[in-house]
């Protein structure tokens, strides 16, 4: 076993070769098995270590202005420990083999900003390459006070990999830009965690590459209006079986962007979470894309007052898809700054699921499954809402709430498990639901109600051609209208309407087409109308209509028939048809 110990002082030959006084040079070359090397120097200074075999250690320590180190292992179970404690630092660990173990410190001492953005030596660097199976790597980068920006790159070829980025910047003045990247492949793990906790904090940027492995990814800045806009970034590409978790964090009054994206194949679960906790803040865009055994969760929070836009998009190409995003905005509802919520969500494919939940602002949700065990879960609450679920086919449900303001929401299922329920809340209301194509489990709810602070103009159809029907909608306040066509078989069909005037309200057509037929409708003041057609089989009818316009028809076209209609006042009118079979009419019309 062999050791060196150099001082950069002690090397003449080097020191004389060097530009300039206290510019030290060392450069060590070792073969063999548990060689040490230990390099120590102030000033400005250049350090080279090169080891070939097993066990060796490297250790180089540099204080001063603007170091350089480069450390190459080959073999196995090296060790390279580079501390730099500087202005500025440059960082070159290449090591080949098995089991290698890579540490970098890079301190930046600097107490002003001295050079201008971007200027060396105001930037400390890392690189880090590993070629082999179970090696590690560790950089921890640290800004004092004042200079610019941390980078760090880490390539680790082979197995069972580690990575570990630590990069902080949180000294006064102007503290940069901080980025990351990491690229593994199987069965690796990396861990970036990147803050910069003062109020004038710049771009935090990590991205990450690998295969079957684990990434997290954990930013958080402070931002300060007038100061700067911190934007934080995070890209994460994965194969096969891989797992993300990246957490985006901006505190302080008007932050810049925080953007995510991960895209995984074959197989992978992802979390995404970004939250702005000051007023005036920007974006939050988070966009997930994966396939084969996926799930993926979104959670995107603003926290004051004046925030702006979000927008999630999760695209899931088959197999086990799962996907939650939740967004929100607590800022003021007055505040007109406070601004859209998007999400739209694609899963194409087998088991799906999908929730959703959105809260105050302009939301829109357009959620779309394409076939196999579908079920979405969205819920919205106040301003803009407007919703899509589109599923085609397979064991659907759809289970919706919107809460006030300019609401719609529109359901298509085509056919299978059916069921959607949707509950409004209204103003300017509207819900359509279609389940087409022999919509076997068939069941459609609608209840939109409001009337205080007035225009709730519901409207809802419901058409749901055939199987198992059951259709049932109760609108309350103001201008009413719905619609509900089944198309046979075992239909049944309630309405409740109740208006009272504003542009006048009521209506209500159902038309069923056969079989087991039912139907009630009620409504209850101003321009009233029902229209009910049953077309044969064994018909029940109810329509009650209390005060205004009134008016009823009735057809049923034969079988077991029955129809009532009570009117109670105004212009009442009513027309019945039943042509055949088990008959029977009761009306009962106005004072």
């Amino acid at each position: 076993m062999k050791n060196a110990i150099i001082t950069g002082v002690s090397l003449l030959a080097l020191a004389v070769a060097a530009p300039a006084i206290g510019q030290n040079a060392s450069t060590i070359s070792q073969a063999g098995t548990g060689n040490g090397a230990e390099v120590t120097q102030s000033g400005s200074n250049g350090s080279a270590v090169d080891q070939d075999g097993t066990e060796n250690t490297a250790t180089v320590s540099q204080t001063g202005t603007g170091g350089i180190s480069g450390v190459d292992q080959t073999g196995t179970e090296n060790v390279a420990t580079t501390t730099q404690t500087s202005i500025g630092g440059f960082a070159d660990v290449v090591q080949n083999g098995t089991g290698n173990g890579s540490t970098i410190i890079q301190n930046d001492a600097s107490s002003t900003q001295t050079a201008g953005f971007g200027a060396v030596p105001e930037d400390p660097e890392a690189f880090v390459n590993q070629q082999g199976n179970n090696n590690q790597s560790t950089v921890d980068q640290a800004i004092a006070a004042g200079s610019m920006n941390l980078a760090t790159t880490v390539d680790q070829v082979g197995d069972d990999n580690v990575s570990d980025v630590l990069q902080a910047a949180n000294g006064p003045g102007i503290t940069g830009f901080i980025s990351a990247d990491v690229n593994q492949e199987n069965n690796a793990n990396s861990l970036i965690t990147q803050t910069a906790t003062n109020a004038g904090a710049m771009n935090l940027t990590a991205s990450v590459t690998q295969n079957d492995s684990n990434s997290t990814v954990t930013q958080a800045a402070n931002a300060s209006v007038g100061i700067n806009q911190p934007a934080i970034a995070a890209v994460v590409n994965q194969q096969g079986g891989s797992t993300s978790d990246v957490t985006q964090t901006i505190n302080g009054s008007g932050a810049g962007d925080l953007f995510a994206s991960v895209i995984q194949t074959n197989g992978a679960r992802s979390t995404v979470s970004q939250s702005a906790d000051g007023a005036n803040s920007v974006m939050q865009d988070a966009i997930v894309e994966q396939d084969g055994d996926n799930l993926s969760e979104i959670t995107q929070t603003f926290g004051l007052a004046g925030s702006n836009t979000f927008s999630a998009t999760v695209t899931q190409n088959g197999d086990g898809n799962i996907s939650d995003v939740l967004q929100s905005d607590f800022g003021p509802v007055t505040n007109s700054a406070d601004r859209k919520l998007l999400a739209t969500v694609l899963q194409t494919g087998d088991r799906n699921t999908s929730e959703l939940q959105q809260f105050n602002k302009n939301a829109t949700a357009t959620i779309t499954q394409s076939g196999d065990d579908n079920i979405v879960d969205a819920y919205q609450n106040g301003n803009g809402n407007v919703l899509t679920v589109l599923q085609t086919g397979d064991f659907n449900t759809s289970n919706s709430q919107q809460d006030g303001l300019n609401n719609l929401a529109k359901v298509f299922q085509e056919g299978e498990g059916a069921t959607s329920i949707i509950d409004q809340d209204g103003r300017s209301s509207e819900i359509y639901v279609d389940q087409l194509t022999g919509s076997d489990g068939s069941r459609s709810e609608v209840v939109q109600t409001r009337v205080g602070t007035a225009h709730t103009r519901n409207i809802a159809r419901i058409e749901q051609s055939a199987a198992d029907n059951l259709s049932e909608i109760a609108q309350s306040g103001f201008d009413g209208l719905a619609k509900v066509d089944q198309s046979g078989p075992d239909n049944t069909s309630t309405i409740e309407q109740i208006g009272m005037v504003a542009l006048a309200g009521n209506t209500a057509t159902v038309i069923q087409s056969g079989t087991d037929n039912g139907s009630e409708v009620f409504q209850e003041g101003s321009l009233n109308l029902a229209v009910l057609e049953q077309s044969g089989n064994e018909n029940t009818a109810k329509v009650m209509q209390t005060g205004n316009g009134n008016s009823s028809d009735i057809l049923q076209d034969g079988s077991f028939n029955t129809a009532r209609v009570t009117q109670t006042s105004d212009n009442n009118v009513s027309n019945i048809i039943q042509s055949g079979t088990g008959g029977s009419v009761t009306v009962t019309q106005g004072m």
